[in-house]
């Protein structure tokens, strides 16, 4: 015969059971626009009464003994978190090529600011006046003037190149990599002992899950992650989750750790001065990981970082090993000017000495000859004396201004722009006039940034579908919390009606029943 207080047990649990779900339902209400807040749900588990020794008893009929609160769980997908996870990675990773790409833009912006394009054709009408006059002092100033003018300019573009980029490395190295990566890592190794805490005392510990989950998602967007859980048992009741991550290329699939457990590896970022190039280190305290890894990354702002300050275009030695990188970043423009400021001063220094010795126009202003777009200046003979170039040369038959024409026909037909302006036998990067290199510069930067806005948008675009898709499964709905809390509001009345016809059975029993014969 079933015991009599069983029956209350049952209505016990069940009222257990219904206040759990309403708690819960109150709480998710309660967040419903806290960030990184996943919903919460009570797992309900039914408690039989059969066992091993009911087969060997006289059958019947057996009620179970009610229902049982086994845990409170986050709803969330695996699937859905790899998957935004990894997009997240690919947005910041265009973000942050689109936002220094804008900045080079402004830089070579020849609309809105003073054009290197409109003093280079400035400096050629000069020199069309000064042949027309090649013995007038006055006007060879004024074309000495125009030519120090483009110098200046592309002094100018030099600079603010290197600003950009020096602004890139400071970010990469003080923000995205010291502060950001570190602290992230360091606090999910931190709330990892504190959740293997809670779970071995028997806790559901699901607010630091949200606070875990919220800075995971945070380090996508720094680098391409990858999340693994492996079970560990702790004893013969108790199995804990861990949580890993690692650093994960897709094109080579490596991994390298980053946070195990409790433990976890820091990245440096350093400029390497003998390839001009930033490096990314890891300096480890598990798993064996050491030195440079800077080509482990394939997505987040770490490599869009890497990809502008380290790309170096058509300018990277393909046979270069490890293998440099061909991303047209700010090496590319650095080095594209240096490839026109050289060619335009090797052009006009080689016409200047004519037939005789050499009359260089134009010198490397840091004393290193080697003339780059940052120190291309007018040279001190030119500078002392503005009659120094070369209007006429001794070969016969030839007219006053006619080495002037040379300059003019020099920078207003093609002309082939050498890797190395000294040497006609190195690769041409160009073959046009100067203004044309200049144009076709400045387009290949305008169709840089419009390609890496249009995968910025289309990578947006995805993210967002991915977010709403996670947040219709994990994300609070005032609509659904608020049906449940009404059916559990019934379902919990109705355990207390339970209670009730209880009492009014065991009343019944105790006190109306054995009266005759009294």
């Amino acid at each position: 015969m079933r015991p009599t207080f069983l029956a209350f047990q049952t209505a016990s649990r069940a009222l257990a059971a219904n206040q759990a779900n309403i708690d819960v339902a109150g709480n998710n209400i309660a967040n419903v626009n806290t960030e990184g807040y996943t919903r919460q749900r009570v797992d309900l588990t039914s408690i039989s009464n059969s066992g091993y020794t009911q087969k060997y008893t006289t059958p019947g009929t057996s009620v179970g003994l009610g229902v049982d609160v086994s845990n409170i769980n986050q709803i969330r997908d695996p699937f859905l978190d790899a998957r935004y996870r990894t997009q997240n990675a690919e947005t910041s990773m265009f973000d942050t090529l689109l936002s220094g790409l804008s900045d080079l833009e402004n830089v070579f912006d020849e609309a809105e600011t003073e054009s290197l394009q409109g003093e280079i054709s400035n400096f050629v009408y000069q020199l069309q006046v000064l042949s027309q006059t090649p013995t007038s002092q006055d006007i060879a100033l004024v074309a000495r003037t125009a030519a120090q003018k483009v110098t200046e300019i592309i002094n100018v573009y030099a600079k603010q190149t290197q600003e950009v980029r020096e602004q890139q490395i400071y970010d990469l190295r003080k923000v995205v990599v010291d502060t950001d990566f570190n602290a992230i890592v360091k606090n999910i190794a931190n709330l990892n002992t504190q959740i293997r805490e809670e779970l071995t005392h028997g806790n559901t510990p699901n607010e630091l899950y949200d606070k875990r989950n919220t800075l995971i998602d945070e380090l996508s967007g720094i680098a391409n992650i990858k999340v693994s859980v492996t079970p560990e048992k702790v004893s013969e009741d108790l199995t804990i989750e861990n949580l890993n991550i690692s650093i994960y290329d897709p094109m080579t699939n490596t991994n390298v750790g980053i946070v195990k457990n409790g433990l976890y590896n820091t990245l440096t970022a350093s400029l390497d001065k003998s390839t001009n190039t930033m490096k990314i280190e890891i300096n480890s305290s598990f798993g064996g990981y050491s030195g440079d890894i800077t080509s482990s990354f394939s997505g987040g702002s770490i490599k869009g970082y890497l990809d502008l300050i380290n790309g170096k275009g058509t300018y990277a030695d393909p046979l270069s090993i490890p293998k440099e990188n061909t991303f047209r970043g700010t090496l590319y423009y650095e080095n594209a000017m240096n490839t026109f400021a050289s060619n335009f001063a090797q052009v006009l220094n080689d016409l200047n000495a004519a037939d005789g010795p050499a009359k260089p126009l134009f010198k490397a202003s840091d004393g290193s000859g080697i003339i780059t777009a940052a120190n291309i200046s007018i040279s001190d003979a030119w500078m002392e004396s503005p009659s120094y170039i070369t209007t006429t040369t001794s070969v016969p038959a030839s007219s006053e201004g006619d080495n002037i024409t040379r300059m003019i026909n020099a920078l207003t037909k093609d002309m082939n722009f050498y890797k190395n302006s000294a040497d006609n036998t190195s690769q041409v990067m160009f073959s046009g006039t100067a203004n044309e290199y200049m144009t076709g510069l400045i387009g290949e930067l305008s169709l840089d940034v419009e390609l890496n806005e249009n995968f910025s948008d289309t990578a947006s675009f995805v993210l967002n579908n991915l977010f709403a898709s996670r947040e219709s499964m994990s994300g609070v709905s005032l609509d659904e919390e608020g049906i449940n809390l009404m059916a559990f509001q019934k379902s919990y009345n109705a355990a207390a009606r339970y209670f009730t016809a209880l009492d009014e059975a065991l009343d019944r029993i105790i006190n109306n029943m054995g009266l005759v014969g009294r």
